[in-house]
């Protein structure tokens, strides 16, 4: 596999700290990241989140949507001096293996992982297997989508939401971004949630001539159906999505999509 995308010049607008692995990843098959970290992400300290954390006990599930989920609900237990011992009555379920490596980095394992890695699928396939009778505390971030409390509901599942933290624009990846592609110097954007996505849209609305160019003639690919649904909603005409949502199934949909 080595150099199957030399030279390509692909947008990486992971987060910056997320960014890193990717571009190390795309570097291994010769393709040149272009890093422009399009959010950031910011810890959510409320007396809600610490009241929440002391009643662990209270829940037979933890839930965690995302790996940023996973790594604030550490952050927040160690900022509010909750014993991980509270864990160990607790089934922890994962949206997909991200979520499931960044915990094992913790020093746990997940009791339930989807098969297909996106919220709806976490939360119908867990409702066929569970009783409706768990008490759930859902780990996820401030803008996290309605797909699983909305079955929770419908299903009379008891749940209490831990918003950990709140994702937001990265103005000062303005300038880059721009002058990437003013320069026509992308080959392929990729986008891993539909945030990115919007706060593509807004970075670059000041520059229509160029957010035109670049939704109607470059590849956008997107990790997953809802990202997927975004980028068709905001306009790019040129989406692909691999089948293992994952970066490493991006990485291969780019080395198919370029031969």
């Amino acid at each position: 596999m080595e150099n199957t995308l030399a030279g390509k010049k692909i947008l990486v607008t992971r987060e910056k700290s997320q960014a890193k692995v990717f571009a190390e990843k795309l570097e291994e098959v010769g393709a040149i990241p272009l890093i422009a970290p399009l959010l950031t992400f910011e810890a959510n300290y409320s007396e809600e989140n610490q009241a929440l954390l002391q009643e662990l006990h209270e829940f037979t599930w933890v839930f965690f949507t995302s790996a940023n989920g996973v790594k604030f609900f550490f952050e927040l237990m160690e900022l509010y001096k909750v014993d991980r011992s509270a864990l160990q009555s607790i089934h922890i379920a994962v949206v997909g293996k991200k979520t499931a490596q960044q915990l094992h980095d913790f020093g746990l394992e997940a009791d339930f992982c989807p098969s297909v890695f996106n919220g709806e699928e976490m939360a119908s396939e867990f409702l066929d297997k569970y009783s409706n009778k768990e008490r759930i505390l859902l780990a996820c971030g401030m803008k996290s989508r309605k797909e699983i409390p909305n079955l929770l509901k419908k299903h009379q599942v008891a749940f209490r939401k831990l918003k950990l933290y709140d994702t937001l624009l990265n103005e000062k990846a303005q300038q880059t971004l721009v002058e990437y592609i003013s320069n026509h110097e992308i080959d392929a954007l990729t986008f891993t949630s539909p945030s990115t996505i919007h706060a593509f849209v807004k970075l670059t609305k000041d520059y229509p001539e160029v957010q035109d160019f670049v939704m109607k003639n470059n590849l956008c690919l997107c990790i997953g159906a809802t990202t997927e649904r975004k980028a068709k909603r905001v306009g790019f005409s040129n989406i692909r999505v691999p089948s293992v949502y994952s970066i490493d199934g991006m990485i291969q949909e780019l080395i198919h999509y370029f031969k």
